[in-house]
């Protein structure tokens, strides 16, 4: 806290990283009010991944994950700081419902950031992953091209391609600005193209027209995978 507050009176801004656990799920609120007096530039939430030293029984529920959106996107709206997620796609969806279709004010950052879309991870031995979160290796910087490997790696390229999703994300209205958390569905059910597990919303049976789908994309949020 006495280094936040040194690097405020510098002029420098702070990003405050935040992962929500089951533990401390409750002290939402808290969080905020801490956030509120620190004023950071940035307020980075995670959600879990269960994978190295990540639990699932720390995992948040699905409903829980739901309300925390929910109440990140409301608070968006007035907070004096910007608001993103990793591995937290679905909030994106959340945003979205909760504009009606509109642009949120406030919102920006590229579209559909996900595992190995948008974004790729080089570990401290030089593999390059789809992200830190997603440790399926297809090269390495000492002998391959970054570019190449992700522009051209099979896994890769069926992680850019939304039609490819299975399960309800599969068929979700939704899938071109979210598509679930691939990091997840691999660490919860050993498929990076699975259904994200803690995604409570169903969507309908029919595909949705490709129009809605268009407007849906025209929605930014700020996201990392």
């Amino acid at each position: 806290m006495e280094a936040i507050s040194n690097a405020a009176l510098a002029g420098i801004p702070i990003q405050i990283n935040t992962t929500f656990t089951r533990q401390n799920f409750c002290e939402f609120d808290s969080f905020v009010r801490l956030l509120d007096e620190i004023r950071p530039a940035l307020w980075s939430v995670f959600q879990l991944v269960p994978t190295g030293r990540g639990k699932v029984d720390d995992l948040l529920t699905g409903a829980q994950m739901e309300e925390l959106f929910e109440r990140l996107a409301r608070l968006s709206r007035t907070a004096p700081y910007d608001i993103k997620t990793t591995e937290g796609q679905h909030y994106r969806r959340v945003v979205l419902q909760q504009a009606h279709g509109a642009k949120p004010s406030g919102a920006r950052a590229p579209l559909g950031i996900n595992d190995g879309k948008g974004f790729v991870f080089v570990s401290h031995i030089g593999n390059i992953q789809p992200s830190g979160f997603l440790p399926l290796t297809v090269g390495n910087v000492r002998k391959d091209e970054l570019l190449d490997v992700y522009r051209n790696s099979p896994l890769f390229r069926e992680l850019r391609n939304p039609s490819l999703l299975k399960g309800k994300c599969g068929r979700c209205e939704f899938k071109t600005i979210c598509g679930g958390s691939r990091a997840r569905s691999y660490a919860m059910t050993g498929d990076y193209l699975g259904e994200e597990p803690l995604c409570v919303y169903q969507p309908p049976l029919r595909t949705a027209r490709s129009s809605e789908i268009a407007s849906a994309q025209q929605i930014p949020v700020r996201m990392r995978p």
